[in-house]
């Protein structure tokens, strides 16, 4: 596929055999031209406080020495900005739940900037930035992944494969093309159920048995690419989103993890990874809840925290 990674072996032709001792124009891993023992990797990220330096933390502790780098993302979700976003969440989640969202960003926030920054400490880590410095991983400020000079310095550095761990941006043509081995991003529901925003909260909402996350190729549409991982969890009456979302980003980590070795070990065998179809024709699409969505979420018996 132009959008999925495909490894394919050198073919010929009637009118000129090609000469095997010829190198590849773009050699492929385990092909001839491919002189590269490992994978080398990129990282896009959510900047996200909660949960999401645990998940780096746990992918650097195995890839570091192999990852380029890592590009930290805005929160704002699709084309909103931060306080758009902010404010969207605030009529989702009404003054109580939000206070207590907001108080407990500030707070690791100031930790981070405090412990981490200030201090110079990566014991405990607060921020994506830290769970970075802490393994030597360099941190790229660019607000655009898609910006020549940024796909400049991404070919510049040999990216192979590209993991994108709770990402706000659009993956668009050029970057996919331009990655030999694709981009895969972590979705946390159980493809292609519940693509777009916020699945842990609909998955709750629509009083789910199960709820899981997808590690997926990124192709031209959202949330809609072969899936190489996909793993699932019980949910329970007494679940709260709080506790959903944590145990997903738990699970995340084990896939991303997962697939990453999957899609390396295939490479360096000159193999394409074995992948789970993930059906449009199955779909489901959800974006931002509104409040009878919420009432319905509580409806199920489930609480935000």
């Amino acid at each position: 596929m132009p959008e999925a990674p495909t490894m394919t072996q050198p073919t010929t032709t009637d009118a000129a055999p090609q000469d095997a001792t010829k190198p590849l124009e773009k050699p492929q891993p385990g092909l001839p031209g491919w002189d590269k023992k490992t994978v080398t990797k990129y990282v896009f990220i959510q900047n996200e406080p909660f949960l999401l330096p645990k998940v780096l933390d746990k992918y650097l502790r195995e890839f570091a020495d192999t990852t380029a780098g890592i590009n930290v993302q805005s929160v704002a979700q699709g084309k909103r900005t931060v306080f758009q976003t902010a404010m969207d969440l605030l009529k989702m989640y009404g003054p109580w739940y939000f206070q207590w969202k907001l108080r407990n960003f500030i707070w690791r926030k100031l930790k981070g900037k405090l412990v981490n920054d200030v201090l110079g400490s990566t014991k405990n880590c607060y921020s994506v930035g830290a769970v970075a410095r802490k393994y030597g991983v360099p941190l790229h400020d660019m607000p655009d992944v898609n910006a020549d000079e940024f796909r400049q310095m991404l070919a510049d550095n040999g990216v192979d494969f590209i993991v994108s761990i709770s990402g706000t941006q659009l993956y668009r043509k050029a970057l996919r093309a331009q990655t030999p081995l694709g981009i895969v991003n972590c979705h946390g529901a159980i493809l292609p159920k519940y693509r777009g925003l916020m699945p842990s909260f609909w998955t709750l909402a629509n009083d789910e048995p199960l709820g899981g996350v997808s590690v997926h190729f990124v192709d031209a549409k959202l949330d809609n690419g072969p899936i190489v991982v996909q793993k699932t969890y019980k949910i329970h009456k007494h679940d709260t989103l709080e506790g959903v979302m944590a145990r997903s980003k738990d699970l995340a980590a084990e896939a991303i993890i997962e697939c990453v070795k999957k899609v390396e070990a295939a490479a360096l065998r000159g193999e394409p990874v074995a992948t789970i179809p993930n059906p449009a024709e199955e779909l489901s699409h959800f974006s931002m809840p509104t409040k009878d969505d919420v009432n319905r979420f509580k409806a199920a018996g489930h609480r935000f925290f």
